[in-house]
């Protein structure tokens, strides 16, 4: 399937792939960490893009965690229609918090579903292993966590041998490294695998200790 097809998922439309494309959620990212990263002549790729792409600023759905902004960008939908309405929600019947990151609780496909399931090639590359089942439900493909890469398999996650692919040690799930084995998982995988479509999402466990442009780490008060 290529040229002008489109897929519909959730009440949109979506035009096949013309060449790789990659998906990059920086969790916890605002808009400033990049402008002021730019000024500072450390992100020249993103200085292109601003220069010579289109630059858009988009709301955050509400409440601003980290599940429910994930697969609301992966449903292409909020979180009324995809049933991830937060990171906890509370079991009134057990009386206690409840993590939502089991898929019975997602009401909505993912793009990822649908694309893979009309033949394209994806991979899905998450920090936490707490968002992979989500933002891997029903796909097909590649779908593996940097919190969990030494013990990813063929059969589970549709790769192995991550650590001496990517060429990196496996990272602390507190790190900065947690992020950047990502980066460093999607450039091998794209190198080697070529997806049609990837999305890889980070942990925000920097920018809870730095604000932007602050080199000594700030307290994080919830």
């Amino acid at each position: 399937m290529s040229g002008n097809k489109t897929l519909q998922v959730n009440g949109r439309s979506y035009p096949w792939m013309a060449q790789p494309v990659v998906v990059v959620c920086v969790d916890g990212c605002e808009q400033e960490y990049i402008n002021q990263a730019i000024q500072a002549g450390v992100t020249p790729f993103l200085k292109k893009m601003a220069a010579q792409g289109t630059v858009l600023t988009g709301d955050c759905v509400v409440p601003s965690f980290t599940n429910p902004n994930n697969l609301s960008i992966v449903t292409g939908a909020p979180p009324s229609v995809h049933g991830i309405c937060g990171n906890y929600f509370l079991d009134r019947e057990a009386n206690q918090e409840v993590m939502m990151n089991d898929a019975k609780y997602l009401r909505a496909g993912t793009i990822f579903a649908a694309f893979s399931d009309a033949g394209a090639k994806v991979a899905v590359i998450t920090a936490k292993d707490k968002l992979r089942s989500l933002l891997g439900h029903k796909m097909r493909g590649i779908c593996f966590s940097a919190e969990k890469a030494d013990q990813a398999t063929l059969e589970q996650n549709g790769v192995e041998n991550l650590l001496e692919l990517v060429g990196m040690p496996l990272p602390s799930v507190y790190s900065a490294e947690l992020s950047e084995f990502v980066f460093a998982a999607g450039v091998k995988l794209l190198e080697t695998q070529r997806p049609d479509l990837m999305y890889l999402s980070t942990t925000d466990y920097i920018q809870h200790k730095f604000a932007p442009a602050r080199r000594a780490p700030m307290p994080f008060t919830p």
